[in-house]
């Protein structure tokens, strides 16, 4: 920022100078619009380095870029008609540029002016040395020049030289130097134009360094998405391998390669892929080196010798994130790269040196393929040996480096064999990169082999599974088809009392159970059957072949017996039933899907039957009667599935707008058959007696809810829950009911059960007799859809209520029917002359809502406030405290 302010300063400067300086402004305006246009910093340089030349009238103009070990080469030069020789392409050592003079072209941006001739030297200092703040104007200082450095310059055929650093990123990245053959000086305006073009060519380097590493960032991101691309191919395996083998060994410039791949769980043995140059030595990768770094072993490389030289480091990449990588893997530390610079001089290398004599090879980049303690191999890359050539700038002793100057500016030739290239950080980005996804890709194939088996089988009893069932039942069918001669039968099996044992026995002694039955099946069945395990108890058989329905129940007669011999676990017997439907192909259905349904119905008709037995699908079954059956079927799991659950909606005082109670709604959503409407399964339950333990789990679930509620620091009302009529008939009920109000803590003030007039009228003596202790208690009673039973209203004023709820019937056309609002008003009445609150159901519109305001009823419930909903959004309706009354 400081430099970017001087740089302004001196462009306004320029701008003010007199007509003569137009032909600067032109200078700088071709600069920068060169290096706008040009991508190449080399043409910006050459280009730089020649309009100074013409605009100072110097002899020659070099730029000169330091390396990483301090030398500089002249990169970019400008000559006028040779007064001067060329010094381009040439090295100079770094002793040329003494440590503080270094110091000074970065912390103060010193520019050095020498006049040989006089022996005078010129220190301008742009910025403050302590405090980087740039000067308001150039602190100047004068000194002699060292007799040295002026027999140097001589040498070079130079009398007055310009010197200004280029800087790049806060470091001395190269210099300018201008030279003149003859005595020349430097007007405040000139120092200022070049500066100008020296901060230009800054920007440039800048441009240029973002425009390499994004052509860099782009080859390496098609590298990698080449070798995702190769390894989600449909080639077969180890054409996949071996050729993102070779394709990475090419992208990182190797010579030579190796994919290691550990041996699986599965028992498939260890694989090597090699590609280019290799050692002799065919396992490499079981020597004690690899084997350390596959391992993840601390210390892998000679730690003094790391330190030292750091030619094995491992390179903590971990958190580097290539664009191309399509997930949020993060590498730990021990998948990152090794690298060995030089494999002669490690000593953990020695014994295995021998083995890469017949080859070039020098340096070795290693990549675990790895994640945490989970390693499945690794990538070996190789890089032979090189020779590096060097132009120096005069052959040099550096034992009088410091005391004369070279004698001659003559190229000198250094050529070093054997040498190792280096990997660049970005190589190795890129090399963790391409192991990141050989690792997903070698885990994914595992993971993939190791599930194909359990996909298809059973964990527990080692069966077919239900996917791998209906691929050979979907087989057999389209053979027995072609055959067309050939039937098979399917059978539903589920067995029964097996939850009364694994409830009471627990899961270790269930799991017994259904292994010894299913090799019991296993007994019963030909070579040519299969059977599989469906889910839970329930298991599935095909039968193939058979040549009539006898061949069937043959078997199903088998079964049973075999499965009425009681199991022995733990000198203990028990003893399950099974029922089984069976479906015979092609009469009871064509495809797998049809045979399935039609066997499961027929197995739950053997339960209807009395269970232990096997029943044969028949068509008299009838669409209406199989789909009653099935859902009978899924009625009879759905409580051990866990897939009820209850909505509530909230009960309104009418006057202050105050929710005064939730009722419980129970919803069924069948992991089969989807949302199922109370209205199907509850009188379903009511007939098979399923209603008892649903109901039980309604009240204990509401009651937990509630409670919970009220632990929140909520508002605290009442929970309703709807009695059935089995229930209400049971005899334990009170002490169902007591116990699960002890279970979930909930005072039996806030529980309010609803029971409807028919209910209350199947026995009147027992209803009230219920009823008084349900009060005793101190549950508040609800009679439910009144004014849609027959109850006597001589009874009515003997049954102890709390409140009578007027049927939504009543209300739906209130506001069109005067029947019902003449029905609603003697509601109203009756039940303020019993004492009762009432209230109403069903609520939907406004106008109903003003009419039962006028009647002065005590509360409402319906749509018009809220609709049952979940628990999580029920809470929210609490929290708010008071539903909006205005409607």
């Amino acid at each position: 920022m400081v430099r970017r302010k001087k740089t302004q300063a001196i462009q306004q400067k320029v701008r003010t100078m007199p007509a003569r300086s137009y032909d600067r402004e032109s200078l700088l305006n071709r600069i920068t619009t060169r290096i706008r246009q040009s991508l190449e910093l080399q043409e910006i340089l050459a280009t730089t380095a020649r309009e100074i030349r013409t605009f100072l009238g110097m002899d020659r103009v070099k730029i000169y870029r330091f390396t990483l070990e301090g030398s500089g080469e002249v990169i970019a030069e400008s000559i006028r008609e040779n007064r001067l020789p060329s010094l381009l392409g040439l090295r100079f050592p770094a002793e040329d540029i003494p440590p503080q003079a270094r110091k000074m072209f970065v912390k103060a941006r010193q520019r050095v002016i020498i006049d040989v001739a006089t022996g005078h030297k010129t220190q301008e200092q742009l910025d403050c040395p302590s405090t980087g703040k740039t000067f308001a104007s150039e602190d100047i200082r004068y000194s002699p020049v060292d007799p040295c450095h002026i027999e140097y310059l001589m040498a070079m055929g130079v009398k007055s030289s310009l010197t200004i650093p280029i800087l790049h990123q806060n470091s001395l990245w190269g210099l300018l130097a201008c030279h003149n053959a003859i005595q020349r000086r430097f007007s405040e305006q000139e120092l200022q134009v070049v500066q100008l073009l020296v901060d230009q060519m800054s920007i440039a380097i800048a441009q240029s360094n973002l425009l390499h590493t994004a052509r860099q960032q782009a080859h390496h991101e098609a590298a990698i998405n080449h070798i995702s691309s190769l390894l989600h191919s449909p080639l077969k395996l180890t054409e996949i391998r071996q050729a993102v083998l070779e394709e990475t060994v090419q992208a990182l410039q190797g010579n030579g390669g190796r994919l290691f791949i550990t041996a699986d769980t599965t028992g498939r043995p260890a694989q090597i892929y090699t590609y280019g140059d290799q050692p002799s030595l065919p396992w490499l990768e079981e020597t004690s080196l690899w084997q350390s770094i596959l391992n993840g072993e601390k210390g892998v490389a000679s730690q003094s010798y790391r330190e030292n030289n750091q030619d094995i480091q491992p390179h903590n990449l971990h958190n580097c994130e290539g664009r191309s990588i399509k997930s949020s893997f993060i590498l730990h530390p021990s998948s990152s790269p090794y690298t060995i610079k030089d494999l002669y001089r490690e000593p953990q290398l020695k014994s295995l040196a021998s083995s890469f004599g017949s080859t070039t090879i020098r340096s070795i980049l290693i990549v675990p393929l790895r994640y945490h303690q989970q390693c499945v191999g690794c990538l070996t890359i190789f890089r032979n040996e090189i020779s590096t050539e060097t132009l120096w700038a005069g052959k040099h002793n550096l034992d009088d480096r410091n005391l004369r100057p070279r004698v001659s500016f003559e190229a000198w030739r250094e050529i070093k064999q054997a040498q190792a290239k280096e990997w660049s950080p970005e190589e190795l980005k890129l090399a963790q990169a391409i192991g990141t996804h050989l690792y997903m890709a070698v885990m994914q194939r595992r993971v993939e082999d190791t599930i194909r088996h359990q996909a298809s089988h059973d964990l527990l009893t080692g069966l077919p599974n239900r996917l791998l069932f209906n691929d050979r039942l979907s087989l057999a069918l389209a053979n027995a088809h072609l055959s067309r001669d050939e039937m098979l039968a399917v059978v539903f099996l589920d067995l029964d009392g097996f939850k009364r044992i694994n409830d009471t026995l627990g899961h270790a002694v269930g799991d017994q159970l259904l292994q010894a039955a299913a090799r019991r099946l296993k007994d019963c069945l030909r070579d040519t059957d299969i059977v599989a395990r469906w889910g839970g108890d329930e298991f599935t058989i095909m039968l193939s072949p058979v040549t009539c329905a006898d061949d069937a129940t043959k078997i199903a007669q088998r079964i049973l017996g075999g499965l009425n011999v009681p199991f022995r676990f733990e000198e203990q017997e028990l003893y399950i039933k099974a029922s089984l439907g069976i479906a015979l192909a092609p009469y009871d259905g064509e495809d797998a899907e049809t045979l399935l349904k039609n066997a499961d119905a027929a197995m739950y008709r053997a339960k209807q039957q009395g269970r232990n037995n096997y029943q044969l699908y028949t068509p008299a079954l009838g669409a209406r009667a199989l789909e009653r059956l099935v859902l009978e079927n899924r009625l009879y799991k759905a409580l051990e599935r866990e897939e009820f659950l209850l909505h509530y909606q909230p009960q309104v005082n009418l006057i202050t707008g105050q929710i005064v109670g939730m009722e419980a709604l129970i919803r069924w959503n069948s992991s089969d058959l989807g949302f199922i409407s109370p209205y199907q399964f509850i009188p379903l339950a009511e007939e098979t007696g399923l209603i008892c333990p649903i109901g039980e789990w309604v009240l204990r679930t509401a009651c937990a809810q509630n409670r919970l509620w009220q632990s929140q620091g909520l508002p605290q009302f009442r929970i309703a829950v709807n009695l059935s009529a089995r229930q209400f008939q049971q005899n334990n009920l009170l002490k169902i009911i007591d116990q699960i109000l002890a279970e979930t803590g909930l005072e039996p003030y806030f529980l309010e059960l609803e029971i409807t007039e028919s209910i209350a009228m199947q026995d009147v003596d027992l209803t009230i007799s219920v009823l008084r202790k349900l009060q005793n208690m101190g549950i508040q009673i609800s009679m439910d859809d009144f004014g849609t039973g027959y109850s006597s209203l001589s009874y009515l004023k003997h049954f102890p209520l709390d409140t009578l709820k007027i049927d939504r019937s009543f209300i739906r056309d209130l506001m069109r029917n005067p029947h019902d609002a003449a029905i609603v008003k003697a509601i109203m009445a009756l039940g303020h002359g019993l004492n009762l609150k009432v209230i109403a159901e069903g609520v939907e519109t406004p106008e109903q809502l003003e009419f039962l305001r006028s009647v002065e009823c005590d509360g409402l419930q319906g749509y018009l406030f809220s609709p049952p909903v979940a628990a999580q959004a029920a809470t929210e309706i609490i929290k708010n405290g008071k539903l909006n009354m205005k409607n």
